[in-house]
């Protein structure tokens, strides 16, 4: 006797049934894979990224890096300062942001928001370029409570600088071009880097927002 081997209608859309519930269920736990990936590559950047300061400020008489500073036609930002001591820009970058790797000017730059608003005196209109100093890691009362870097985008969208925010704004402070605001790109949540070193992820209303006072874990205290 010869085996059938045609499905029937209802057997064929049986399967498809089955396929499209498997989908169902297969297609948000491999999202959710991806982004706790990428969520992990984020955090071990950006604590590359912290160490690699505290290894400048052990160089510098434990001063945190300059925002920026000037060299000859030139000028360095802090994720330059900082790239000698891992020489590593992969580590610039936070997996699944939309920011640009590259800035205005087509020059390689961060995805990370450097604290500079509390961690330097560096002004929101650079008026004080070339005169901003850095903090010293002796004046951070609370290392682990202190913003150093968090995942960031422009404040301001269309900003003259581009779509990045690699100066990150206090939350007290207002919108300005070439600073930015944390960026929760994974679920929702921003990857920070504390001055301690250690990073975690968090919603944005557990460290940024609705706060009292509203830089407790970004200013020196």
């Amino acid at each position: 006797m010869r085996a059938r081997l045609a499905f029937t209608l209802i057997e064929l859309l049986v399967v498809i049934a089955i396929i499209a519930i498997l989908a169902a269920i297969l297609f948000p736990v491999m999202s959710r894979a991806k982004d706790a990936a990428k969520s992990a590559s984020g955090m071990s950047n950006v604590r590359q990224l912290s160490q690699a300061m505290i290894l400048y400020a052990e160089s510098y008489d434990d001063h945190f890096c300059l925002a920026a500073y000037a060299e000859g036609t030139s000028f360095k930002l802090w994720h330059d300062l900082l790239d000698p001591y891992v020489q590593n820009k992969q580590i610039w970058l936070n997996p699944g942001s939309q920011v640009s790797p590259r800035d205005q000017s087509g020059a390689p730059t961060s995805h990370w928001g450097y604290n500079a608003g509390y961690l330097t005196t560096m002004l929101p209109d650079f008026s004080n370029f070339a005169s901003h100093r850095a903090a010293n890691h002796s004046e951070i009362r609370e290392p682990s409570e202190t913003v150093l870097f968090t995942g960031s985008k422009a404040a301001i969208p269309t900003s003259w600088c581009g779509d990045d925010g690699k100066f990150l704004l206090p939350p007290s402070w207002p919108n300005a071009d070439c600073w930015g605001r944390p960026d929760p790109v994974h679920n929702g949540m921003a990857i920070i880097a504390w001055i301690d070193t250690h990073a975690k992820r968090m919603p944005l209303g557990q460290f940024y927002q609705n706060q009292e006072p509203p830089d407790r874990f970004f200013d020196r205290e």
